[in-house]
């Protein structure tokens, strides 16, 4: 029994003990009132335990994000395959390299768009903007 529910069922002890006649008006208004108050006070307690559970659930959920954020955190050394340099670039994979990026006019809808040598070696270029293949032909 939580700490509403006993407070209302000193207060009925009390009603009791004086012996309140439930015949009268009186009586009935104060027993109605008492029954209302042993109500609220085990909704109040039923609703404090789900409060309590969601703010245990959402605190798991804070640390999940946060596993998820260190293990999906943007790394800028460039590299596609999985180095696990933790975005410390103490890794093996030419991470200190600058990247040079190459702008080329998507020929089919003629938006300008950005890719990086390792996205022109890989030879599968995407436009972001309407989802086409494009050819890319090195002029070095």
């Amino acid at each position: 029994m939580g700490f509403l529910s006993e407070k209302a069922a000193y207060l009925r002890g009390l009603a009791d003990g004086l012996k309140i006649d439930d015949s009268k008006d009186e009586g009935k208004v104060i027993a109605k009132m008492l029954d209302l108050l042993e109500e609220l006070a085990i909704t109040v307690e039923e609703v404090n335990d789900v409060v309590e559970t969601c703010e245990e659930r959402i605190d798991d959920l804070e640390d999940f994000a946060e596993e998820l954020s260190d293990c999906f955190s943007d790394c800028d050394c460039g590299c596609d395959d999985d180095c696990d340099c933790g975005c410390d670039c103490d890794c093996d994979c030419d991470c200190d390299d600058d990247l040079e990026f190459y702008e080329i006019e998507c020929p089919h809808c003629e938006e300008k768009v950005y890719f990086d040598e390792n996205m022109i070696d890989s030879g599968n270029l995407v436009c972001p903007n309407c989802n086409a293949s494009i050819e890319f032909e090195d002029e070095e």
